[in-house]
């Protein structure tokens, strides 16, 4: 089991993105940022707490994650020392986009299964009137949804590396799952911890960033409509706390990947020749 240490890749992820931030941030501009704001702009304006309904608006939404994919394995790349230009690590991230897709596919599938059978199972009774309630659900249906979430929960953080493994090495959608629990064995309270900290500080200065920004907007603009300029600015902001938060989860998943492979059989890391 390799060493890990979260503050060590805390220093290196932050030297890395000081160093190459000419070939960092416009990528997480264009492959990040730009596609947040697309998707603010095409999904339709509802009330809150209502969902949008579906719409070709979902195709454009899907082709802006797979974009974000793209960036998250581009930077990756940039971070842990990718040797060629801009353009070819994009070239190498878009190669490894479908392998990450897949994996995390053959993941989130059957949790969604198995989270619908247990909803189902537990909720029955409301099921059978035609109408979803959670007041219906037993003490034991919510013992089972507890399960299910820690569940989820642990495969996720063993699962963490999974952008970097897929960007750093060449193996298929399984064998980079069974290669990220490898690697992540005996890790899990530390990247748990991480990814907590991390949340946290990405909800507080969303949700702050949010309030002032919304609020000025709706009183210089009005409020927030489709495709008005009051809804550009607030999809703005959202974006760059997004890259933000983006640049600094791919670059710590970076480097916290270079420890964990450190010393442990692994397909060497993807460099540049010519």
């Amino acid at each position: 089991m390799s060493a890990l240490s979260i503050g060590k890749a805390w220093d290196e992820a932050k030297a890395s993105l000081q160093a190459h931030r000419k070939l960092i941030v416009p990528v997480a501009l264009g492959m990040v940022l730009l596609p947040a704001v697309i998707v603010s702009m095409v999904e339709p304006q509802v009330p809150a707490g209502q969902e949008p309904p579906p719409g070709p608006w979902m195709l454009v939404a899907l082709a802006m994650l797979i974009v974000m994919m793209a960036g998250q394995i581009a930077i990756v790349l940039l971070v842990n020392g990718w040797k060629g230009s801009v353009g070819e690590a994009i070239k190498q991230s878009s190669r490894r986009v479908p392998t990450l897709i897949l994996a995390a596919l053959a993941v989130s599938v059957p949790v969604i299964l198995l989270f619908s059978a247990v909803l189902a199972i537990t909720a029955i009774d409301s099921l059978e009137s035609g109408q979803f309630d959670w007041t219906s659900i037993s003490g034991t249906g919510w013992l089972m949804l507890a399960v299910c979430f820690l569940l989820l929960l642990y495969v996720a953080v063993r699962l963490l590396p999974l952008v970097a493994v897929a960007a750093c090495e060449t193996t298929g959608p399984i064998a980079t799952l069974k290669r990220c629990f490898a690697l992540t064995s005996g890790h899990f309270w530390q990247l748990l911890g991480f990814i907590v900290m991390l949340m946290i500080g990405f909800l507080i200065v969303a949700m702050v960033v949010g309030i002032v920004v919304g609020g000025m907007v709706t009183l210089a603009f009005g409020q927030p409509e489709s495709w008005s300029i009051s809804l550009l600015l607030i999809a703005l902001a959202g974006g760059l706390v997004q890259a933000g938060f983006v640049l600094v989860y791919t670059g710590m998943l970076a480097r916290i990947y270079a420890q964990l492979s450190a010393g442990q059989p692994s397909v060497p890391e993807v460099r540049h020749n010519g």
